[in-house]
């Protein structure tokens, strides 16, 4: 269990580390959510070719399309959400995820988790400490906060269908047929910008996808199957503590000392929830 656990820590904190490769191309989301997932599903595909044999009944299948269905919304959504905002807003926006993976768990997973109702409303004053609403509101912090809460409510279903599928089919095999269904569906939006993409942002977006995307998603999924969804929801706050600190000190992004307060509400409410679970 113990691999498990450095399995979904890792690869948590890995992706607050998105923002490096997505930010410097000046891209919308439209075009560099596509290109990731094609990435990601071709650099693993030859290692999903090489997998035993599955069995694909009715149920595998509507599992493969949920996961493509909301992973492709979730990245849509949190990368739209960098595109508007700061990355401590649209990261911790997210993180609402893990109060509602507690919600859901004991009709899915027959888990439950004590103090969800008093843990929400800490989550959600946390939310609304963050966006400080009685100052003059920054450009784009409300957009950039809703996108994240749909990211989060995206990112929970894909929770739950993503560790039901890799456990029939293999973690490396949904990584990448799962992708490659998602690229499908989304190339439309990148047919519509494709022009503005240049070698050197492809190549960046390249190395995210391949690294932070593919590698860190396999690793996830195998370490989600390991230890459960409930205490993987605990670990993946290693990702907004990398990432709010890469918004610091890269992007310059200060986090005044009261909406410091908020985040440490939203992530604390999470962890609490999360280490309740039974």
């Amino acid at each position: 269990m113990f691999a498990g656990f450095v399995m979904v820590t890792l690869a948590a904190a890995s992706w607050g580390t998105w923002s490096l490769f997505l930010r410097p191309t000046g891209l919308s989301a439209t075009v560099t959510t596509p290109i990731v997932f094609l990435v990601m599903g071709l650099v693993t595909l030859p290692f999903a070719l090489r997998m035993p044999r599955a069995t694909w009944d009715r149920e595998t299948r509507m599992l493969l399309v949920a996961n493509a269905a909301f992973d492709a919304l979730n990245i849509l959504t949190f990368f739209a959400a960098l595109n508007y905002t700061t990355v401590s807003i649209a990261v911790l926006s997210h993180y609402i995820a893990p109060i509602l993976i507690a919600i859901a768990a004991p009709r899915i997973d027959g888990t439950s988790a004590r103090g969800v109702a008093p843990a929400t409303c800490v989550a959600l004053a946390g939310l609304v400490i963050i966006l400080e609403p009685w100052r003059a509101p920054a450009d784009g912090a409300a957009m950039g906060a809703t996108l994240g809460l749909l990211s989060a409510c995206c990112y929970t279903g894909n929770v739950f269908t993503v560790r039901r599928l890799a456990a029939r089919i293999g973690a490396t095999r949904a990584m990448s047929y799962h992708s490659l269904l998602a690229a499908v569906v989304l190339t439309p939006l990148l047919v519509i910008g494709a022009g503005a993409v240049s070698a050197d942002d492809l190549a960046l977006i390249t190395a995210g996808a391949t690294t932070i995307g593919a590698a860190s998603g396999v690793i996830f999924v195998i370490g989600l199957g390991r230890i459960g969804s409930a205490r993987a929801a605990v670990l993946t706050f290693a990702e907004p503590l990398v990432a709010v600190t890469v918004g610091a000190l890269v992007w310059g992004e200060a986090l005044h000392p009261l909406a410091a307060l908020g985040g440490a509400m939203v992530i604390g409410a999470g962890i609490h929830v999360a280490g309740k679970a039974r």
